[in-house]
């Protein structure tokens, strides 16, 4: 079903149908019960590019003295996720220094931020250098997960030599986008690396007969496989996948692409119709998706929206950004219009934790960047979110470094460089 016609059918059934209404043009209501209708224009905030890059460049410039490191070895660079003394949260090990996750994300900012940064090649390169140092002990192009502050991987009692789908991703996508800027004649093969890393993510970290991702190569050693049939929401790079299926030529990937979507539908379909959340883990594939119970894997809020399912709407998002996949404009569209009423319109009220029918934790926080941020790349997708996107952005560029952690500061920054329109495609 068409997801606004989706949306206006659950608010008349609903004492919300007023905010929903609102939040929705009354052509495209109109548009949503006659059928499909094309999406309009991807929207930035109200401002001059001028002044959205210089933003932009302002925090990339904080984050990068404060958690871009350069250790562990001549000329290596690596993302320092201790560096503001928070603890290091995801089953990491003490001493945590940095993890797989944060390597890949500091090999997108490096590459995507080189316009503005003359040594950003140096530094991608320096990354390059520690990934080769770290590799997970099933492949050497999967990286080990979890490093120490002595700058050896962490031990069995975390499994610091597996590997984690989402860093492994980003690090093969990242290798894409540098042999797109700078060729691959340099001392990295960037185009022959990410090659390597892509054929590793697929044997490891890609399920072969159902073609959904995996939550690292590890889940057939561990615990009788009861991790083999679970994926983790914010592994849904569903723009990766469709580049790494132009880029090699393999149609699998095209499969995973779609797959992740099933997965999608099923679960809003199944769980969340009135909200479109998804939640951190899925377990059950591939005949019987659903979210995990509590203490699965990582914690109580296993099966809720919550710290890992955060960085869902930017994955998505991307796909519509990059593609003009009308299926993640479905996906998100009923997503922006919960937010918006659930947080009253205001970005500080928007919980760190939900069920997937909408019900903020008891324990939540509240306006964390690491989910402000990612619903203010999911608001861009349409302009009927503009007011919207420019309360978030406007919340985004008032909360100061020293406020959140790594984790926040990191997607936070990714964020706004997908915003201000310098996240690419290879």
């Amino acid at each position: 079903m068409n997801s606004i016609k989706r949306v206006f059918i659950i608010c008349l059934f609903s004492s919300f149908f007023m905010a929903c209404a609102g939040s929705i043009p009354q052509d495209r209501i109109a548009e949503a019960i006659s059928g499909p209708f094309v999406p309009t224009s991807i929207i930035k905030p109200s401002l001059e590019q001028s002044k959205l890059d210089a933003q932009l460049l302002n925090f990339y410039r904080e984050w990068k003295s404060f958690y871009l490191k350069q250790g562990c070895g001549p000329n290596r660079y690596l993302v320092d996720v201790s560096a503001d003394g928070n603890k290091v949260e995801g089953g990491t090990a003490p001493e945590t220094l940095t993890i797989s996750e944060a390597h890949g994300y500091g090999m997108l900012i490096s590459v995507m931020m080189a316009d503005f940064d003359p040594e950003s090649q140096k530094i991608f390169d320096g990354m390059v250098s520690y990934f080769h140092d770290h590799p997970a002990r099933s492949n050497p192009g999967l990286m080990a997960w979890n490093q120490l502050s002595n700058c050896q991987d962490a031990g069995d009692d975390v499994g610091g030599y597996n590997s984690a789908s989402d860093g492994d991703l980003d690090i093969a996508y990242a290798l894409l986008l540098a042999d797109r800027k700078w060729g691959s004649e340099g001392p990295f093969n960037y185009k022959k690396e990410a090659l390597k890393v892509i054929s590793a993510i697929k044997e490891l970290d890609i399920d072969p007969d159902n073609h959904f991702v995996r939550i690292g190569d590890w889940v057939n050693r561990v615990d009788e496989g009861q991790y083999a049939y679970t994926t983790r929401s914010s592994d849904f790079m569903v723009s990766h996948f469709k580049a790494f299926g132009d880029f090699t030529g393999d149609s699998s990937w095209y499969a995973v692409r779609d797959t992740t979507y099933s997965i999608m539908d099923s679960i809003s379909s199944s769980y969340s119709s009135d909200t479109y959340l998804i939640p951190d883990f899925i377990v059950g594939l591939p005949e019987n998706p659903q979210p995990a119970d509590p203490w699965f894997l990582e914690g109580s809020d296993d099966g809720l929206y919550s710290w890992n399912a955060a960085r869902y709407p930017w994955r998505i998002a991307l796909d519509y950004l990059l593609y003009d996949d009308d299926r993640a404009f479905q996906a998100l569209m009923p997503l922006n219009v919960w937010i918006k009423r659930v947080s009253d319109g205001l970005p500080e009220n928007i919980a760190d934790t939900y069920s997937l029918n909408g019900k903020y934790s008891r324990k939540s926080g509240f306006d964390s960047m690491a989910f402000v941020s990612m619903f203010a790349v999911a608001a861009t997708i349409d302009e009927s979110n503009q007011q919207w996107l420019d309360d978030l952005w406007q919340d985004i560029n008032e909360k100061s470094i020293s406020d959140e952690d790594y984790y926040g500061n990191t997607l936070k920054l990714l964020a706004m460089i997908t915003i201000t329109g310098h996240w690419t495609k290879p």
